[in-house]
């Protein structure tokens, strides 16, 4: 009867290990890449870590220079007749301006039209950037769609 109770008490065991396992397995693929990750945080965090990179005032030529040097973006535009046309409200935002798409991180060339953070629960990022007549930075736009 007590061998009976122990090989019980052995599966039980087994299956919290084999549970524990899997719950930590999640965390580390799923949770901690987002966390890590400043382009699948929330919009607003995801914009102050562009800001922080890209301060208002910026010089046009340098945002160029440092998305040129982030191997995570891809400028999809710099126009320089033109500003933004903002996703919530169509208005135009500058006099000219650059926009720009997430790439998976750490993937090196990632084509354009697959703008992705992640491949199970996707995070697709666009960037606008806006700018004054001097060519100098007024405003940041960073959008995210979840999922698609």
């Amino acid at each position: 009867m007590e061998n009976t109770e122990t090989e019980e008490v052995n599966k039980i065991s087994q299956k919290r290990k084999i549970i524990i396992c899997c719950v930590l397995a999640f965390v580390m693929f799923r949770i901690i890449p987002i966390l890590a990750n400043p382009m699948r945080r929330p919009e607003t965090m995801s914009t102050n870590y562009v800001l922080n990179l890209t301060p208002i005032g910026t010089d046009m030529e340098d945002v160029i220079d440092i998305l040129e040097g982030h191997r995570n973006w891809h400028i999809n535009s710099p126009n320089f007749e033109r500003g933004f046309r903002h996703p919530l409200d169509d208005s135009i935002v500058g006099e000219k301006s650059i926009t720009a798409r997430g790439h998976p991180s750490g993937s090196g060339f990632w084509p354009a039209y697959m703008p992705i953070y992640g491949w199970l629960l996707r995070t697709t990022v666009s960037i606008f950037w806006g700018f004054d007549e001097d060519g100098k930075l007024i405003e940041v736009f960073v959008r995210q769609i979840h999922g698609k």
